[in-house]
């Protein structure tokens, strides 16, 4: 995807950049479909959904997988949060805790794609904490059942294609910095799942915060 280095000068070739590095906001998707590759337009108008939940159960090198879950979703809702000082360390605690129940739970009983948890399962966990979650239960509220419930489903679409283009042009302000987030971690997952497969993954980002692609080939 990228030309060689010339001193400080290089070009993207997708992006048809010139030597300044002067991005021009081209459409991947043509190319991706070209390419029979997968195209996932995330947006509040959308019916291709990507459960920010998701949880490797299957050829996992994870250690400890709910761990890495876990600090994810101590992230997200850093975001969701937001405020000068984000969340205190009781706020991280008691996420972690709700996190870590919901995933044994998911763990003890088959672990299938049907019954992967979603973000109402973590908001319904923060809430029975009482007073300690309040504020990031009263947070998340906007993203489980308001307006912005576009990551309160389950995955449902086709990720195990070699080229996949994340289109999050549409999602506005409110949901830009999440939806980023959520498609780096599925990404993340995807390159786990490949590794265990000695496969190597590649990963643009291209014209920051309209496009994401995950590129995969074996070895």
């Amino acid at each position: 995807m990228l030309e060689p280095y010339d001193g400080k000068l290089s070009r993207t070739v997708l992006r048809r950049e010139g030597g300044g590095n002067t991005a021009d906001p081209a459409d991947y998707a043509p190319l991706v479909e070209r390419l029979h590759g997968q195209v996932i337009h995330i947006s509040p108008a959308s019916t291709q959904y990507i459960n920010p939940m998701d949880i490797n159960f299957e050829n996992n090198m994870d250690e400890n997988p709910i761990s890495t879950k876990s600090d994810f979703i101590i992230s997200l809702c850093e975001i969701i949060v937001g405020g000068k000082y984000g969340l205190t360390a009781e706020e991280r605690s008691v996420i972690d805790r709700c996190v870590r129940a919901i995933y044994m739970d998911f763990f003890r009983n088959q672990p299938s794609r049907e019954k992967m948890p979603i973000l109402s399962d973590l908001h319904n966990a923060l809430v029975k904490e009482g007073e300690i979650a309040l504020r990031v239960a009263n947070s998340l509220e906007m993203y489980v059942n308001g307006s912005q419930n576009l990551f309160n489903h389950r995955t449902n679409i086709d990720l195990k294609n070699r080229i996949i283009c994340f289109d999050i042009k549409e999602l506005g302000n409110q949901l830009k910095k999440v939806g980023m987030l959520i498609v780096q971690d599925n990404v993340w997952n995807r390159v786990t799942l490949n590794r265990a497969e000695r496969k190597v993954t590649r990963y643009y980002i291209a014209v920051s915060y309209t496009h994401l692609r995950a590129h995969e080939t074996s070895l």
